[in-house]
């Protein structure tokens, strides 16, 4: 069975059942926690949720807390999962880099074009802010379990390779990401489609739109690399993947199970991204041997880019995202890359 076909059957037969493990089955359950996460059953990310985060959380709670896992969108999109949490429907949720811009906007922050230049940048600040994050979430009513990674997102697209400024007016890019994509597409002189993610493989069949920026494991996920000709790979963002409660579900447990969560996110992170990012490799590579072409911006073309996109960064400060926030971010990057070069 091929790769592409076990993504479908995945994706079209999973998605409807909910997961508990089987510790947990076995265990003297208190508290379950209703999840809700667009990521279908069996298939990237999802793999990792099932043999990494569940069975850490369970084990750091004696089995006391267990996450029935709703796959595939079936509790709905990012947006329907944080409205369910604020009444109690659900009590947690893997959200997208959607779902995470979505609960905050100043999220956002960690998507700006150009942010990070690789996984160990990312890797760096994750350690050195995990607790500004925690008070940003926290101001939303949620607790940050874990973070993790969407991907470094690649440009597809169906009419002609998108490798510069110049090419961007000339297909029509489906905006789905928020202000900040929105923002970043009017710098590079095109109007995008605005859409729900739901919507988006049906439109792009339709011939509504041509290009999209997007993770690898999504584009194989919804079989997508049939529609597109070409894909960018250059690292013109990171998103991140937040995995959260409710501030309801979180203060219910016991100190010592909070304890355990906070101690052994960061591992278990460490440990969920290095086979994510494995897969999204392999899901990227398996679209070029279907017969996707992969392009990449030339470092001139980069440059252009910067030079439209990059102001941003400043401008959305204060309007976005709090400006000492970017300050700190900014900070740190400098302070690791100056180490890098020692």
């Amino acid at each position: 069975m091929t790769f592409f076909r076990k993504a479908f059957l995945a994706v079209a037969a999973a998605a409807v059942f909910a997961a508990v493990s089987p510790l947990a089955a076995e265990a003297a359950v208190k508290w379950t926690w209703k999840t809700g996460t667009l990521a279908p059953k069996d298939i990237g990310y999802a793999k990792q949720v099932q043999s990494v985060l569940m069975p850490a959380v369970e084990k750091v709670t004696n089995g006391e807390v267990v996450l029935k896992v709703y796959w595939g969108g079936v509790m709905g999109d990012d947006e329907q999962h944080l409205k369910k949490m604020k009444v109690d429907q659900l009590q947690a949720a893997g959200l997208s880099g959607q779902g995470t811009f979505m609960m905050s906007k100043s999220l956002a922050i960690l998507g700006l074009p150009f942010l990070f230049n690789d996984y160990d940048e990312v890797d760096a600040i994750k350690h050195q802010m995990m607790a500004r994050f925690d008070g940003i979430v926290a101001k939303e009513g949620l607790r940050l379990l874990v973070w993790l990674d969407q991907d470094f997102d690649q440009i597809y697209s169906s009419k002609l390779p998108v490798t510069k400024v110049s090419d961007f007016p000339k297909t029509r890019f489906i905006t789905w990401f928020g202000p900040l994509e929105g923002k970043f597409f009017e710098r590079m002189g095109t109007s995008p489609v605005p859409m729900g993610i739901t919507e988006i493989p049906s439109s792009l069949r339709a011939g509504v739109a041509e290009s999209l920026i997007a993770p690898s494991i999504w584009v194989v996920g919804t079989q997508l690399y049939s529609t597109f000709r070409f894909v960018n790979t250059t690292r013109l963002r990171y998103v991140p993947a937040f995995c959260v409660c409710t501030s309801r579900a979180w203060d219910a447990l016991p100190q010592q199970y909070q304890k355990g969560v906070f101690d052994g996110r960061e591992k278990w992170a460490k440990d969920f991204c290095v086979k994510t990012r494995v897969d999204a490799e392999k899901s990227l590579n398996a679209m070029v041997a279907y017969g996707v072409r992969k392009v990449r911006s030339s470092p001139e073309e980069i440059k252009a880019i910067k030079e439209k996109s990059m102001p941003l960064w400043d401008e959305l400060a204060g309007k976005l995202y709090p400006k000492d926030l970017l300050d700190e971010l900014k900070g740190h990057l400098a302070q690791y890359r100056a180490g890098k070069k020692k």
